[in-house]
């Protein structure tokens, strides 16, 4: 019994190659971020993942240029986050309203707060070793001091926030309060 080869249309021989083309453009479309457009006059353009709050969580946002210039000095709470984290997606609210909360410390014990998104700064986040999302770190003068690894609820936070500020209010007693960072 002698057997065959299989034939196959020739319109199949095209067929199968460009339906195999297209299912991978189309998966690489899913799973590719589109950055956002820079708008004109703005040097630092912020990512944001499809779904992630209906507006960005204000505040500073640190940038691998504004980074250090900004925390050598007084006691910053940096959050190092991915906007494409489940997890930081959950925390901004809180994030947000801790920070807006404790925006008088800024004058009373030079403790601020600042952000930075590690899809659009990796470089800065690898330097600072950053492995997870959201990853919040106490910086004293520029110095990291620890990070943060209670709850990640609003009592819990702002009680950490307190106890920070008013450590670094006692090691600053009778130095001169350092100008405020600049505008990025």
């Amino acid at each position: 019994m002698r057997v065959l080869p299989l034939q196959v249309p020739a319109f199949l021989q095209l067929v199968f190659p460009l339906l195999s083309l297209l299912s991978l453009l189309s998966s690489l479309a899913q799973a590719t971020p589109t950055p956002a457009p820079a708008a004109a006059g703005v040097g630092v353009v912020e990512a944001r993942a499809p779904g992630f709050m209906s507006s960005t969580v204000p505040g500073l946002h640190l940038n691998s240029k504004t980074f250090q210039p900004s925390t050598h000095a007084g006691a910053w709470l940096v959050e190092f986050y991915s906007p494409y984290c489940h997890h930081c997606q959950k925390f901004a609210p809180t994030w947000e309203d801790v920070s807006k909360m404790s925006a008088h410390l800024a004058d009373s014990s030079q403790f601020r707060f600042a952000r930075v998104d590690c899809i659009a700064q990796g470089d800065l986040c690898a330097d600072q070793k950053v492995k997870w999302f959201p990853t919040v770190r106490l910086y004293y003068d520029g110095v990291e001091k620890g990070e943060y690894k209670g709850d990640r609820s609003y009592d819990d936070l702002t009680a950490y926030v307190k106890a920070k500020a008013s450590d670094y209010r006692k090691i600053i007693a009778g130095r001169p309060a350092p100008p405020p960072p600049a505008a990025a």
